[in-house]
Formats: C-alpha cells, sequence, structure tokens
C-alpha cells in the first residue's frame, strides 16, 4: 500500500523518527509534504504546548532545540 509523504512524516514522527531521517531531496515537494506531516503529529502530541513558530523563533535564534526548552 502506498502513503503519501505527509502520511510518512506523521508516521516517522510517531515513531521516534527524527525529522533528520527524511529522504526526500532538500527543496522538493514531497520533502515539504513529508515535513509538515511530522511537525502536524509533533504540534498534536499530548503535552504539547509550544506552537510551532515560538519554537522555530527559539531555535533559530540559538541553535538547538533543547534550549527551546527551557
Amino acid at each position: 500500500m502506498a502513503t503519501d509523504a505527509f502520511h510518512q512524516g506523521k508516521l516517522a514522527f510517531q515513531n521516534n523518527h527524527p525529522m533528520s531521517s527524511c529522504e526526500y531531496p532538500v527543496g522538493s515537494s514531497l520533502r515539504a509534504e513529508w515535513m509538515a506531516g511530522w511537525n502536524e503529529s509533533r504540534n498534536t502530541e499530548p503535552g504539547h504546548f509550544r506552537s510551532s513558530t515560538a519554537n522555530e523563533h527559539t531555535m533559530a535564534s540559538n541553535g538547538t532545540a533543547s534550549e527551546a526548552l527551557h
């Protein structure tokens, strides 16, 4: 059964695969769809309270995801 890139991204997050595990080429629409699925799963995870915009801003300013949690 074929699974679309968005669904693959969601499944990747749900199975504890990092975002960096996406194998679609950088800049491709399939990679963007996969990333959107991964992010949707992350943002709907129970206990996830940060908006993706705030989290991305924090990561962009200091370069690490772990510091975004403090």
